[in-house]
């Protein structure tokens, strides 16, 4: 083995760039592609072995195709079939093939040393598959899909659709080897296309883009990653990456122990209306919870009166209008601050279109627009061209669609979301259950943090507050985008630990940004460095 790290990083790899990694473990480690396939396989079983023996299973199917997904199935049934069970359980492979698929070779050699065990092991057998393969499937059979890998590029048609229709009918557990069989990758399947529903996908050394997408979520289940040890070439640049503990942990800064409130900086939020006070409240809340040194709230009158008796850290600015935010007079505000955020719960009254117009005109720092601030621009996109450079921008589905337009399908949003972050060189946040990040710059981060219970009214509200407060402290636009976005989640997470996630309410998640914060930083490397503001006015 080469001295070199094989810890993989947090990346999101296209099909080629994992042939890539392939092929330069191969020729660098050295290691025959016959032997990273047996690497593969006992990975995969020794996690399957595990599962067999916390739930009984007696009856084990490992459907094979003809290429090297194939192979990967005919090693992890081998292995099973050697493995010292306390009640061995029968196993059969069903080979899976067109009229005009062929073996590679590396699946041949497996299905040779398989025959092998079949002679030897009355419980291991070969069959091929055909339509009375499926009836013969009872309850409690597992079934391992290894018909098709990663290098599907169109749906499956033919026996291998077949195959794919009778692991679907089955009541069988059906763990599915590196990629659910007929899911595409990289591109978006169709959705009469027949693909695999998997209980669990083992997937090898990295993650693929459609795991992490609404279409692909009723086949996947849930989706292990397995280290083989596949060593990434040097040269290899991804576009796309999982965010993890260690590496936002990174971003973290110590708290200087001379630190007064000036040091963590002075936020500016623009919230709520007489209809809805609330969102200013959470987002103010979240905004000192995530450590802010000042908040000041500019609010319409009716709103602001709610202020005090929720929250008396706050700094109240009443907007001059009792309905609406209106107007913003700078004079009237301290001088100090250096963030500002908009939208929350702010309306799209005339007036209120028109400030933020103005705000756009007279601020040149980044800015984080949420909510009614992003149905504004939508309204009047031409504006967009006026964001100041590097501002953070946080739809969710439809207001994104508002903004960029109609999406095809989930692969569509994702290339839209990279084109708009780069032609309008903003950070964009795009909501949703694994928040997607778009860089100025092209690259995109996914989100692994949060839950379901999360999708509560007031929740955005509660991450724009967090990403003033990080942004105010002096963490650059990304690096706000990155941390709000996983510490966000992970409050949501800490709350479903210890309650049903369905009763989480969105004033929850402030409560639990000191437990996030300790948990982030558990996992980070100490260290000490100047901090710059670049002030608003």
């Amino acid at each position: 083995m080469p001295t070199t790290s094989t810890i993989p990083p947090p990346c999101i790899l296209t099909v080629a760039q994992t042939r890539d990694c392939e092929r330069y473990t191969m020729e660098h480690e050295p290691i025959s592609s016959l032997n990273l396939m047996e690497r593969a396989g006992t990975r995969c079983a020794a996690r399957i072995i595990t599962l067999v023996q916390e739930e009984g299973i007696s009856d084990i199917r490992v459907f094979c195709g003809p290429g090297n997904n194939g192979g990967d199935g005919l090693v992890i049934a081998r292995l099973l079939a050697e493995h010292a069970f306390a009640t061995p359980p029968a196993i059969e492979v069903v080979l899976c093939s067109n009229e005009d698929s062929r073996h590679t070779a590396e699946m041949e050699a497996n299905l040779i040393r398989w025959k092998e065990i079949t002679g030897n092991t009355p419980l291991a057998k070969l069959s091929t598959f055909g339509a009375k393969t499926g009836s013969s499937i009872t309850e409690g059979t597992l079934i391992i899909d290894a018909i098709f890998g990663i290098g599907l590029s169109r749906p499956a048609g033919g026996t291998l659709a077949e195959a794919i229709k009778a692991i679907n009918a089955s009541d069988a557990v059906v763990i599915a080897i590196d990629t659910p069989s007929g899911l595409m990758a990289d591109a978006h399947t169709p959705e009469e296309a027949a693909v695999v529903m998997a209980d669990r996908t083992l997937t090898i050394q990295y993650p693929k883009t459609a795991f992490f997408l609404p279409e692909a979520q009723p086949y996947c289940g849930t989706v292990e990653v397995l280290d083989i040890g596949m060593l990434p070439p040097p040269e290899l640049v991804w576009e796309r990456e999982y965010l993890t503990a260690p590496t936002v942990a990174e971003l973290l800064r110590p708290m200087p122990p001379f630190a007064h409130k000036g040091t963590f900086g002075h936020g500016l939020l623009i919230a709520g209306s007489a209809d809805m006070p609330g969102a200013a409240i959470l987002a103010a809340t979240a905004a000192l919870r995530g450590g802010i040194g000042k908040v000041t709230v500019h609010t319409p009158a009716r709103a602001a009166q709610h202020i005090p008796s929720r929250l008396p850290e706050a700094i109240l600015h009443p907007d001059p209008n009792e309905q609406h935010a209106s107007e913003l007079n700078w004079n009237t505000l301290q001088r100090d601050i250096n963030a500002l955020a908009i939208g929350p719960g702010i309306g799209t009254h005339p007036q209120t279109v028109t400030l933020l117009k103005n705000i756009l005109h007279e601020v040149h720092a980044p800015l984080i627009l949420d909510a009614d601030a992003l149905n504004i621009l939508s309204e009047n996109k031409t504006w967009l061209a006026f964001l100041p450079p590097n501002s953070i921008l946080t739809p969710h589905l439809r207001e994104f669609e508002r903004m960029a337009g109609p999406c095809t399908d989930d692969f569509n949003r994702v290339e839209k979301a990279r084109s708009f972050a780069i032609k309008h060189e903003v950070v964009l946040i795009l909501k949703g259950h694994h928040t997607l990040i778009s860089m100025p710059d092209g690259k995109q981060f996914v989100n692994t943090t949060g839950n379901a219970g999360m999708a509560t009214a007031g929740s955005g509200d509660v991450l724009t507050g967090l990403l003033l407060s990080l942004l105010a402290q002096g963490y650059n636009p990304a690096e706000c985008a990155l941390l709000g976005v996983y510490l966000h989640g992970l409050a949501g997470d800490l709350y479903a630990e210890a309650q049903a996630p369905n009763t989480l309410i969105a004033s929850d998640l402030p409560q639990l940004f000191s437990h996030a914060f300790l948990k982030l930083n558990s996992h980070q490397t100490v260290k000490s460095e100047t901090r710059f503001y670049s002030y608003i006015r």
